[in-house]
């Protein structure tokens, strides 16, 4: 959805498990940079292991940095992974203790605008409610923005998908960092609600 081709620069808005699938499929399709942005450590750590260049929020502004780091130009396209339970930057903020919406819905489209260079292109796959309104379309019209978004198709794309799993192509194994007994569900549940450090895909094991 977001147009990528070979040797384009992308910018991957989260870098949960989503996000980094998304850094491996755009490292697939040949992109020549691809950035990933987020504020939890363990989860950069996880793109720069993709060979992704990363930005955490909470240290510096992601618009501005993209923009330094391209020459000023932004980036070709960007993939938003977060969609509306993205955070505002709250450096030197303990985590929440309970779980908590992320209070900037919009914060990830408008990072999103702001950092893709002219006539670019953005794909959404991160989850918006059906009221969310708070989309800035002045500043995407007057750069020529494409925009794509939806949900997943999943019958078009899981037979390619899966043979790339088959074929050892693509490890979604490695994303995995815990395991937890089904009992353990709800307390697994709210730790990941939490965005507690290293928590990135967790299994229930039921054998």
């Amino acid at each position: 959805m977001a147009e990528e081709r070979a040797f384009d620069g992308v910018l991957v808005l989260g870098a949960g498990v989503v996000g980094q699938f998304a850094i491996a499929s755009a490292k697939r399709q040949g992109a020549g940079r691809v950035f990933a942005l987020d504020r939890i450590a363990s989860r950069l750590e996880h793109a720069r292991a993709q060979n992704a260049e990363t930005v955490n929020f909470d240290d510096e502004d992601p618009v501005a940095v993209i923009g330094e780091l391209t020459g000023g130009i932004g980036v070709d396209r960007v993939i938003d992974a977060v969609g509306g339970d993205a955070e505002s930057p709250t450096t030197g903020s303990p985590p929440p203790a309970d779980w908590t919406p992320g209070g900037a819905p919009a914060q990830a489209a408008r990072w999103a605008v702001g950092a893709v260079a002219k006539a670019g292109s953005i794909g959404v796959i991160g989850v918006y409610p059906p009221g969310f309104d708070e989309f800035p379309f002045g500043l995407a019209m007057n750069k020529n923005l494409t925009l794509h978004m939806g949900n997943c198709n999943h019958r078009r794309y899981l037979p390619d998908l899966l043979e790339l799993v088959h074929s050892g192509v693509v490890d979604p194994l490695r994303f995995i960092t815990q395991h937890e007994k089904p009992t353990a569900a709800i307390e697994a549940c709210e730790t990941f609600d939490r965005r507690e450090e290293g928590w990135l895909k967790t299994v229930l094991d039921v054998a």
